[in-house]
Order: structure tokens, then C-alpha cells, then sequence
């Protein structure tokens, strides 16, 4: 994980439809809150919501570690921050905290497509600018 700040942090009290039947978080429910995070992050870094006529991000891979337990109620933090990019892909980190401490770290790696046609689309030079303002690293 980056040692970068996190660009978005946003508080989130977890529902019951994101555990399982003993109140813990799904491990799955952690991929979708962390995807409502990358939609935000996107829409704030290009301006514009996430459409099937623009290019817009892909996920290829994704690593998720699972540090500790939460559970229905708790009071939790999401967090993304963008870590690298290259050519036509972004690299995210994300974090779920409780009091803090992470409960689930993932990184994720996107590549900016085309939606209609899934060809890959080169970050663009403003597209660019503003990763690496906010801490990413070409490369």
C-alpha cells in the first residue's frame, strides 16, 4: 500500500444486505463498496458521470486482504487513493476503516476502455495531470 493520503474518504454505516448471516461484511460486499468509491473518483477526476459513449475504467485485477472484522452497524471509512499510470491503465488503493485501523485493503488495477468496443483508450494529457497531482506516479 501507497503511503500517499487517501483522495476520497467517505463515512459508511454498514447495512445488513452487505453481511453475511452471522452480521459480518461479505467478503463480496467490500468489491462493491470499493467500486462505488472508483465510480465517484473517476467521475471527479474527468468531470463527467461514468457513460456508454465515454471511455471509462475496466477493472483487470484486483487484490483484496481481509485484516479484521466488521459488521452490521459499524460505523466505517472508505477510502480510495490512485497509487500509478501508465499508458491506457490506473492503479487504485482502497481501504474500508474501522476506528482508523483497516478492516480490508485492495488494490486495484483499471484500464481505461472504450465501452462500446472494449479497446483500450490512452489517458489523456488533463486525465493525467490530475493523478499524478494527486500523488500517483507515472510508470
Amino acid at each position: 500500500m501507497s503511503d500517499q493520503p487517501w483522495t476520497i474518504l467517505r463515512p459508511h454505516r454498514i447495512r445488513w444486505a452487505e453481511c453475511d448471516l452471522y452480521g459480518h461484511v461479505n467478503h463480496a460486499a467490500y468489491l462493491t463498496l470499493f467500486e462505488d468509491m472508483r465510480i465517484a473518483h473517476w467521475e471527479a477526476l474527468t468531470g463527467h458521470p461514468v457513460s456508454p459513449d465515454r471511455p471509462g475504467p475496466v477493472v483487470a485485477q484486483i487484490e483484496a486482504r481481509y485484516l479484521r472484522a466488521a459488521g452490521f452497524g459499524d460505523e466505517v471509512t472508505l477510502a480510495i487513493r490512485p497509487v500509478s499510470f501508465r499508458r491506457t491503465s490506473l492503479v487504485h488503493d482502497y481501504a474500508m476503516l474501522k476506528a482508523g485501523e483497516p478492516c480490508c485493503t485492495a488494490r486495484i488495477v483499471l484500464v481505461v476502455t472504450r465501452q462500446d468496443t472494449g479497446e483500450k483508450v490512452p489517458l489523456w494529457p488533463e486525465l493525467r495531470a490530475r493523478l499524478a497531482a494527486e500523488g500517483a506516479v507515472e510508470g
